[in-house]
Parts: structure tokens; C-alpha cells; sequence
């Protein structure tokens, strides 16, 4: 056999040779981006019950005591959101808004298709799962 200067001898039909691999095309595939975030913040309120303080004496020596007070009925959602906290969905929502409205003032964040795709990005994110305990 007479070698073709391009493949080696008998190498030109072998399927796995780089000359023959075929080129994969693009396919569409759905995918779920699923996060869990956490925040410790500090909330105000008066929505809570106060634990008993007092003081003991044992042998002349006071020792002040204080059961820990009663939030058992506390609403730490609403807390929360009183307190001008956001929700990260509600922030992207924010965030999608302000680039918006940069955007029809010709103020773009790096350049006016990259303002765009963030856009879309800041869409159709959904909510799983919100929990708000006391820490």
C-alpha cells in the first residue's frame, strides 16, 4: 500500500483519527439553577413578650437572673420587611428595574448587549422556599 502523505499508512478511515471526528452540534438542554442563600440581619421590634428579670440572694450576695424572652408569636417575615429588608428576588427585580431605566437613559454597564443579557438574567427566577428564623 502507498502511504498519502497526509495519513498514516491504513489511517485513513479509522473513526476515532482527528481528520474523521465528526463536530457535535449545539443542543438545547433545560437546566434548573437551584441556591439556597442565607442572611443574618438584626430586626427591630416590640413584637415579643419579655422574659421575667429578677434577683436572688443567696448568703448576701445578689445574683440578678432573666428568662429569655417570648418571640413565639412573632411574624419574622413582616418583621423583616418592616425593617426595609428585601428578599433577593425582590432585589434582582430592583436591580433589573434600575438597569431598565439607565438603559432608555443611555447609560449601559459595560456595554448595551451586556446590559441587555443582564436584563434577562435578573427574569424569571423563581421562589422555592423562604424561611425567616429567629438566630
Amino acid at each position: 500500500m502507498i502511504e498519502s502523505g497526509y495519513y498514516p499508512l491504513g489511517a485513513e478511515h479509522d473513526p476515532h483519527a482527528p481528520w474523521n471526528e465528526r463536530e457535535i452540534p449545539e443542543r438545547e438542554f433545560n437546566v434548573v439553577c437551584s441556591q439556597t442563600l442565607s442572611k443574618n440581619v438584626t430586626v427591630i421590634t416590640d413584637s415579643y413578650i419579655p422574659g421575667d428579670k429578677g434577683i436572688d440572694y443567696e448568703d448576701g450576695i445578689a445574683e440578678g437572673w432573666s428568662d429569655p424572652d417570648d418571640t413565639s408569636n412573632t411574624n419574622w417575615a413582616e418583621e423583616y420587611h418592616d425593617n426595609g429588608y428585601h428578599t433577593p428576588l425582590q432585589l434582582l427585580e430592583l436591580f433589573k428595574q434600575f438597569l431598565e431605566e439607565n438603559k432608555r437613559n443611555g447609560l449601559v454597564f459595560k456595554s448595551p448587549k451586556f446590559t441587555e443579557d443582564i436584563i434577562e438574567e435578573c427574569k424569571d427566577w423563581v421562589e422555592d422556599e423562604t424561611e425567616y428564623i429567629e438566630d
